[in-house]
């Protein structure tokens, strides 16, 4: 319940954040943008580079905490939206992308990245993903 409202908190102190999406030959870099209330649209960096007005999400996603206080319940709805991600790896992103806000210890990259953008290390940020995204694999 509590991770849920804070969730959505923080986020929108920190709206943007990466996920790189693995592949065998090496990875896709997707942007994640918050809005209120509590939803995240997911891009290619490299569209949003180009044109952020007409970047297209190619994954969506939504929490839901209007149970959370009275019933310790919410939800989420993921919507992949372009033939880029296949249902499984959108479920890997979501979980990724919501740990990196719920958990402190890697809401830290989140808090760098929009806010000592200087002092974010991408390269150390890809391997520590690709090792999670790896484990992931194995479960």
């Amino acid at each position: 319940k509590i991770q849920s409202i804070t969730l959505c908190c923080v986020c929108g102190f920190s709206s943007f954040f990466i996920q790189p999406l693995f592949r065998d030959d090496g990875f896709i870099m997707l942007l994640s943008q918050f809005q209120e209330p509590c939803h995240f649209m997911m891009a290619s960096l490299e569209d949003y580079k180009n044109d952020p007005s007409k970047t297209q999400p190619v994954l969506t996603f939504s929490v839901f905490n209007d149970l959370a206080e009275r019933l310790d319940l919410s939800m989420v709805r993921c919507d992949v939206i372009s033939k880029v991600v296949e249902d499984a790896e959108g479920v890997k992103i979501l979980d990724q992308i919501l740990n990196s806000y719920a958990i402190e210890q890697d809401f830290h990259a989140v808090h760098t990245f929009n806010h000592e953008p200087g002092s974010f290390d991408v390269d150390d940020y890809i391997a520590q993903r690709s090792r999670m995204w790896k484990e992931q694999d194995l479960k």
